[in-house]
């Protein structure tokens, strides 16, 4: 049995796992300074006590870069403070247990790999769509990070010259672009209810958003040639998702050369439980 804690900026999400499967789980609000930190953990390890001697680790999923050699987590996210101390060193004398920690994207996938959409898969690319796009590579079950920890950043390329594809992928995006020609405020959710009900204005940016997310698959798929891409994020809950990008891709691939292998696009089994899931498989990557 392992305990599982997701550090997300405004909650912390936390639960006992084994063999993939969740206990309760339990949330918090993330706390604004890291003393306030430390007492959350030690508040979990408290409501864990009757259990806690059967739990072999504590594995956390975390905004950033974890770097394994210091013991800290490089980057940036919003909760600045987790940047700026010995974090595996400080965990390890709360829990006495051996702390794993692993980026929350990458963790994700991991759930994806062993127990979801791509189980069974040895090559796999994982997307999370939302705000911008992330994700991970995974080669021979492995993920894999690059020179620079920089794999899997797919949102920074440029699809169409000049833009970003975490911009003209993006449901944030395009839901901003939606209400500046309304006139109103939509989010994502409700630029799709309004495509589906007629709206021109919706459907063309959201027709758009399907076009720029299939040219960046048709892309990814002849650069890296994974046998499934995985969506994951608030996108992943629209029905329609994997027909409308594959109609996309029927247009694209007439483009060019004709290429001859179609993507395999699957959305991800597991919503917001991904990263706890995930979490319970680092030590095995």
């Amino acid at each position: 049995m392992k305990l599982v804690i997701d550090i997300g900026g405004t909650s912390i999400k936390y639960a006992l796992c084994e063999h993939g499967k969740l206990s309760e789980i339990k949330q918090v609000n993330s706390p604004q300074k890291w003393e306030a930190m430390i007492v959350v953990f030690k508040e979990i390890l408290a409501e864990y006590k009757e259990e806690f001697s059967e739990v072999i680790s504590v594995n956390i999923s975390v905004p950033g870069v974890p770097n394994k050699e210091t013991g800290r987590i490089d980057g940036a996210s919003s909760l600045h403070y987790l940047h700026e101390v010995a974090f595996l060193s400080e965990l390890s004398t709360i829990f006495k247990r051996p702390i794993y920690f692993e980026n929350d994207a990458n963790c994700a996938s991991l759930a994806e790999l062993h127990f979801g959409a791509g189980q069974g898969c040895q090559d796999m690319l994982f997307l999370i769509i939302g705000t911008g796009i992330g994700g991970t590579v995974i080669y021979d079950r492995t993920i894999q990070k690059g020179r620079h920890h920089f794999a899997g950043e797919f949102g920074m390329m440029l699809v169409d010259g000049r833009r970003e594809w975490a911009e003209l992928g993006s449901t944030v995006h395009m839901a901003r672009k939606v209400s500046k020609e309304l006139g109103y405020k939509v989010d994502g959710k409700e630029a799709f209810e309004l495509a589906k009900k007629g709206n021109q204005i919706a459907q063309k940016q959201v027709e758009e958003l399907y076009f720029y997310l299939a040219l960046g698959i048709y892309n990814l798929q002849y650069i890296l040639d994974p046998e499934v891409i995985i969506i994951g994020g608030g996108i992943s809950a629209q029905p329609e998702l994997v027909s409308e990008i594959e109609q996309q891709l029927q247009k694209i691939m007439t483009f060019g050369q004709r290429s001859p292998l179609f993507p395999k696009v699957e959305v991800c089994k597991f919503g917001n439980d991904a990263n706890l899931i995930g979490a319970s498989m680092i030590e095995k990557h």
